[in-house]
Protein backbone atom coordinates (compact mmCIF):
# COMPACT_ATOMS: atom_id res chain seq x y z
CA UNK A 1 0.00 0.00 0.00
CA UNK A 2 1.46 3.48 -1.09
CA UNK A 3 1.64 6.41 1.19
CA UNK A 4 -1.18 7.93 -0.40
CA UNK A 5 -3.83 5.30 0.12
CA UNK A 6 -2.16 4.99 4.32
CA UNK A 7 -3.05 8.22 4.24
CA UNK A 8 -6.43 8.26 2.94
CA UNK A 9 -7.59 5.27 4.91
CA UNK A 10 -6.32 6.89 8.38
CA UNK A 11 -8.08 10.20 7.34
CA UNK A 12 -11.13 7.85 6.47
CA UNK A 13 -11.15 6.15 9.59
CA UNK A 14 -10.33 9.13 11.46
CA UNK A 15 -13.71 10.68 10.44
CA UNK A 16 -15.71 7.34 11.11
CA UNK A 17 -14.41 7.83 14.49
CA UNK A 18 -15.57 11.44 15.10
CA UNK A 19 -18.79 10.84 13.36
CA UNK A 20 -19.38 7.54 15.69
CA UNK A 21 -18.48 10.29 18.94
CA UNK A 22 -20.84 12.75 18.28
CA UNK A 23 -23.83 12.86 20.61
CA UNK A 24 -27.33 12.59 19.09
CA UNK A 25 -30.00 14.19 20.51
CA UNK A 26 -32.91 11.62 21.06
CA UNK A 27 -36.43 12.67 20.21
CA UNK A 28 -39.60 10.86 20.09
CA UNK A 29 -40.09 10.03 16.94
CA UNK A 30 -43.88 8.46 15.06
CA UNK A 31 -42.70 6.60 12.29
CA UNK A 32 -44.61 8.08 8.60
CA UNK A 33 -47.42 5.60 7.83
CA UNK A 34 -47.14 3.40 4.89
CA UNK A 35 -48.85 2.33 2.85
CA UNK A 36 -49.65 -1.14 2.64
CA UNK A 37 -51.20 -3.76 -0.15
CA UNK A 38 -54.43 -3.98 1.16
CA UNK A 39 -54.37 0.01 0.93
CA UNK A 40 -53.16 -0.25 -2.88
CA UNK A 41 -55.79 -2.65 -3.27
CA UNK A 42 -58.66 -0.56 -1.29
CA UNK A 43 -57.81 2.13 -3.74
CA UNK A 44 -57.41 0.20 -6.95
CA UNK A 45 -60.78 -0.95 -6.15
CA UNK A 46 -62.53 2.41 -5.92
CA UNK A 47 -60.64 3.48 -8.85
CA UNK A 48 -61.88 0.45 -11.33
CA UNK A 49 -65.69 1.01 -9.63
CA UNK A 50 -64.84 5.12 -10.56
CA UNK A 51 -63.86 3.93 -14.60
CA UNK A 52 -67.22 1.30 -14.25
CA UNK A 53 -69.32 3.97 -13.70
CA UNK A 54 -68.29 6.13 -17.04
CA UNK A 55 -67.49 3.25 -18.78
CA UNK A 56 -63.94 4.18 -19.41
CA UNK A 57 -61.23 1.20 -19.03
CA UNK A 58 -58.12 2.06 -17.30
CA UNK A 59 -55.29 0.98 -15.44
CA UNK A 60 -54.31 1.93 -12.03
CA UNK A 61 -51.03 2.09 -9.86
CA UNK A 62 -50.62 2.87 -6.52
CA UNK A 63 -47.06 3.68 -5.53
CA UNK A 64 -45.07 4.64 -1.64
CA UNK A 65 -43.25 7.45 -1.46
CA UNK A 66 -40.36 6.63 -3.06
CA UNK A 67 -41.58 5.61 -6.41
CA UNK A 68 -41.31 2.54 -5.93
CA UNK A 69 -45.05 0.23 -7.45
CA UNK A 70 -47.48 -1.45 -4.47
CA UNK A 71 -49.90 -2.25 -7.14
CA UNK A 72 -51.13 -2.06 -10.30
CA UNK A 73 -54.24 -3.21 -12.43
CA UNK A 74 -55.10 -3.36 -15.88
CA UNK A 75 -58.98 -3.46 -16.58
CA UNK A 76 -59.75 -5.30 -19.32
CA UNK A 77 -60.50 -3.39 -22.70
CA UNK A 78 -57.62 -0.59 -21.35
CA UNK A 79 -54.55 -0.25 -23.76
CA UNK A 80 -51.59 -2.31 -23.64
CA UNK A 81 -49.38 0.66 -22.20
CA UNK A 82 -51.79 1.97 -19.98
CA UNK A 83 -50.28 0.24 -16.57
CA UNK A 84 -46.34 1.66 -17.48
CA UNK A 85 -47.61 4.85 -18.03
CA UNK A 86 -50.04 4.93 -14.55
CA UNK A 87 -46.99 3.92 -13.16
CA UNK A 88 -44.75 6.43 -14.85
CA UNK A 89 -47.36 8.99 -13.56
CA UNK A 90 -48.00 8.06 -9.74
CA UNK A 91 -44.06 7.94 -9.50
CA UNK A 92 -43.78 11.35 -10.80
CA UNK A 93 -46.36 12.59 -7.92
CA UNK A 94 -44.89 10.82 -5.29
CA UNK A 95 -41.44 11.69 -5.25
CA UNK A 96 -42.64 15.27 -5.88
CA UNK A 97 -45.52 15.31 -3.71
CA UNK A 98 -47.86 17.35 -6.11
CA UNK A 99 -50.38 16.05 -8.37
CA UNK A 100 -48.33 15.20 -11.87
CA UNK A 101 -50.89 17.96 -14.11
CA UNK A 102 -48.55 19.87 -12.08
CA UNK A 103 -45.59 18.80 -12.71
CA UNK A 104 -46.20 19.04 -16.29
CA UNK A 105 -44.44 22.18 -16.42
CA UNK A 106 -41.03 20.95 -15.00
CA UNK A 107 -40.50 18.07 -17.56
CA UNK A 108 -37.92 20.52 -19.36
CA UNK A 109 -36.20 21.51 -16.57
CA UNK A 110 -32.05 19.88 -16.40
CA UNK A 111 -33.04 18.50 -12.18
CA UNK A 112 -35.94 17.01 -13.35
CA UNK A 113 -34.52 15.85 -16.55
CA UNK A 114 -31.55 14.37 -14.69
CA UNK A 115 -33.95 12.53 -11.93
CA UNK A 116 -36.12 11.48 -15.21
CA UNK A 117 -32.71 9.57 -16.47
CA UNK A 118 -31.95 8.15 -13.16
CA UNK A 119 -35.11 6.04 -12.99
CA UNK A 120 -34.22 5.28 -16.54
CA UNK A 121 -37.01 7.26 -17.99
CA UNK A 122 -39.97 5.82 -16.27
CA UNK A 123 -41.75 9.31 -15.59
CA UNK A 124 -44.50 10.31 -17.02
CA UNK A 125 -45.11 13.87 -17.09
CA UNK A 126 -49.02 13.62 -18.04
CA UNK A 127 -52.03 14.72 -15.76
CA UNK A 128 -53.58 11.47 -13.96
CA UNK A 129 -52.25 11.32 -10.73
CA UNK A 130 -52.49 13.05 -6.76
CA UNK A 131 -50.51 11.93 -3.93
CA UNK A 132 -51.44 10.09 -1.25
CA UNK A 133 -51.11 11.32 2.51
CA UNK A 134 -51.93 10.34 5.83
CA UNK A 135 -50.77 11.55 8.52
CA UNK A 136 -49.47 14.84 7.25
CA UNK A 137 -46.86 13.17 5.23
CA UNK A 138 -46.94 11.85 1.16
CA UNK A 139 -46.74 8.09 1.65
CA UNK A 140 -47.24 7.14 -2.09
CA UNK A 141 -49.23 8.31 -5.25
CA UNK A 142 -52.07 7.03 -7.39
CA UNK A 143 -52.19 6.99 -10.99
CA UNK A 144 -54.76 6.10 -14.02
CA UNK A 145 -54.32 6.06 -17.55
CA UNK A 146 -56.29 4.94 -20.34
CA UNK A 147 -58.96 8.05 -20.89
CA UNK A 148 -58.58 11.44 -21.29
CA UNK A 149 -56.24 13.34 -18.92
CA UNK A 150 -58.98 14.93 -16.93
CA UNK A 151 -60.64 11.74 -17.01
CA UNK A 152 -58.02 10.04 -15.65
CA UNK A 153 -57.58 12.71 -12.93
CA UNK A 154 -61.13 12.52 -11.75
CA UNK A 155 -60.53 8.45 -11.31
CA UNK A 156 -57.99 8.83 -9.18
CA UNK A 157 -59.68 11.42 -7.34
CA UNK A 158 -62.58 9.08 -6.99
CA UNK A 159 -60.58 6.56 -5.82
CA UNK A 160 -59.27 8.06 -2.75
CA UNK A 161 -62.30 9.16 -1.79
CA UNK A 162 -63.81 6.09 -1.84
CA UNK A 163 -61.05 4.03 -1.01
CA UNK A 164 -61.45 2.32 2.66
CA UNK A 165 -58.11 3.61 4.20
CA UNK A 166 -57.79 3.30 8.28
Amino acid sequence: MNARCKRTSHILALAIVTLCAIPRAVTAQTPAPRLTLADALSIISAGQQAANDNRLRVSVAVVDVRGDLIAVVRMPGAGAATPDTAIGKAMLSAIYGQPSAALVQRSTSPITQGLNEATGGRFRFLQGAVPIARGGFTVGAVAASGATAQQDEDIVKAALAGAMLP
